[in-house]
């Protein structure tokens, strides 16, 4: 079975989908891809389902806060000041700032902690940390990325960028190598695979 796309943009897409983060029709046409006999995505699933049943058990006990055991029981009970609501029907998601893992890139010096992972358009939005002197390589934008500057500083070929500056790359366009002389604090918004060059 042949792709239409990138090795890299396949895999990103079986990730996506081991983690149940593809819209319906998105998971509709790839399940349609793995049925046609697709050994490498398939293989690549497994692998990712793998990795997302361990996630459960990579977060480190803890104990809840004090309170929390009646809070839930109040609500549960329908009591505290109102009819109680499914946590979704809320409509927030809160990750507090003490809250994530930051985890290692294939570019050293260069960690990333995911903030929220978007099913219906296929999208992540993390933060990037650069330690100081760290590159990241040169990639091709498979999707719109957008990046916000939070701290330090950011230069890619004749551009520079620095505390509160917003990069929007359209896809296909190319990035050459990033790096950093001081270090960097990114926010980004962007599809979850790249094409590394």
């Amino acid at each position: 079975m042949m792709h239409t796309a990138t090795d890299e943009e396949a895999r990103g897409q079986a990730a996506l989908y081991a983690l149940g983060a593809l819209g319906a029709e998105e998971a509709a046409r790839f399940e349609e891809h793995l049925a046609a006999g697709c050994d490498a995505c398939a293989s690549g699933v497994e692998e990712f389902s793998e990795a997302v049943a361990a996630l459960g058990e990579a977060a480190p006990q803890a104990d809840p806060p004090p309170g929390a055991r009646d809070k839930l029981l109040a609500r549960l009970a329908g009591e505290g000041g109102g009819p109680t609501k499914p946590a979704s029907a809320a409509g927030f998601y809160i990750l507090r700032a003490g809250e994530g893992e930051w985890r290692a890139t294939e570019d050293e010096g260069v960690t990333y902690k995911l903030l929220f992972a978007d099913r219906e358009r296929g999208t992540v939005t993390t933060l990037v940390r650069m330690r100081p002197g760290s590159r990241i390589r040169a990639h091709r934008h498979l999707g719109v990325e957008q990046c916000l500057v939070l701290e330090g500083d950011l230069r890619s070929g004749p551009h520079a960028m620095s505390a509160g500056d917003f990069n929007c790359s359209l896809p296909g366009s190319v990035h050459e190598e990033l790096f950093t002389d001081g270090g960097a604090l990114l926010l980004l918004l962007s599809p979850a695979a790249y094409e590394s060059l």
